[in-house]
Parts: C-alpha cells; structure tokens; sequence
C-alpha cells in the first residue's frame, strides 16, 4: 500500500520536474517474476525505475542506509532491504531469490552502486541471482542530465533469457563476465537512443 502510494505521488512531481518518458513499455513482462536491471548515475535512479515499470518491485539498498530506525521502517515498507557492499551477502542474496521465486520482481543496479564514469562495472551476484532463480532479465537505461525541467528517458530493452546457463555450475569469473554482458545491453539501449537523437 505504501509502495502504490508513493509511486502515485511521485509520477506526476518527476513528470514535472524532470519531463521522462518511457520508450518500450511493450517489452515489460505482463505477469511473473523477473529483474530489472538499470544503470546508476544519481540517487533518484531507483524512483525513476519504480514510477516507469507498472508492477511492484523490490529494492536492494546498502545496509548502513537502515541504521536509522525511522527511515529503515519507511524502506521496509517500500519494499526496500538491506545488502552489504563489497562482500558476498548471503542473506541479501537469499532475500532475492525468494522474491523472485514468489513470482515477484526484482530491481537490481548491475554496477553495484553509481557510477559516473564511463568504466565498465558489474557485479556477479546480478548474473548469480537471475539465472539461480531461472528469471528474465529486463535491461533499463536512463538517459538524464538531472537537471530540472531537462528531458529524462527511460528506455525498457527487451527481456534476456539466461536459460543456456540454467543448472550449471559458473564460476565467478563466468558471472562476471554475464554481468557485463548485462550491463553491455543496458548501454546498448542508451547508445541506440542517443543515436536517434543524431539522425
């Protein structure tokens, strides 16, 4: 209830400000679980990728951003959990399996955390999470100067299936390289887009 809430408040306030657009809402699965994976530059990332995609998604969010009593209760509701960086968190990535394996959806930043350069990053666990719980992958790229009253689009790439990889045992290296893979469509997404705008 406060997810809907929250999402119904804040459409039309990131319409006004930052002017977005979703482009390929026909790729978004009609039902069933899967991830969202987009890229990360600004800390509204994560509320520009709920008010885009119709169904209710869940969150990772760096475990210190819950030591807060007051602002942890309002993540949980919003469904928001908590994942330690830089290490493997097994609690966090139990938490998104049974998301997933509820039928539900998942949002996840292949880079880990924002990333305003033009480096290529991506964490295992994405490639990990998504092929352990047999679920599509939707790539999502958001194109934005931030800035107010500026344009922002939200483009929705078609699902990735991992199913070549289903039940076989990867190495990290092998997950990372997936990831990247990943990552490697998210940017695709935005090149195409921006090339449009050149033509």
């Amino acid at each position: 209830m406060l997810y809907s809430f929250a999402r119904a408040l804040l459409i039309p306030i990131f319409l006004f400000f930052y002017n977005y657009r979703v482009i390929g809402r026909e790729n978004i699965p009609k039902d069933g679980a899967y991830i969202v994976c987009s890229n990360h530059v600004s800390a509204i990332d994560p509320i520009f990728v709920g008010i885009s995609i119709p169904h209710r998604m869940y969150f990772m969010a760096k475990v210190e951003l819950f030591k807060n009593k007051l602002i942890g209760a309002l993540m949980h509701g919003l469904g928001v959990f908590p994942i330690k960086r830089g290490e493997a968190d097994i609690k966090g990535i139990k938490t998104s399996l049974k998301i997933l394996n509820s039928g539900k959806v998942l949002a996840l930043f292949p880079e880990g955390t924002r990333n305003k350069t033009d480096e290529a990053i991506a964490e295992p666990g994405i490639a990990m999470i998504a092929i352990r719980s047999k679920t599509p992958v939707v790539p999502v790229a958001i194109i934005s100067s931030y800035k107010f009253f500026r344009r922002t689009r939200v483009v929705i790439g078609k699902p990735v299936e991992l199913a070549e990889y289903y039940g076989k045992k990867l190495l990290n290296e092998e997950y990372i390289k997936i990831s990247h893979g990943i990552m490697d469509k998210i940017n695709e997404l935005k090149r195409d887009e921006e090339d449009g705008d050149n033509s």
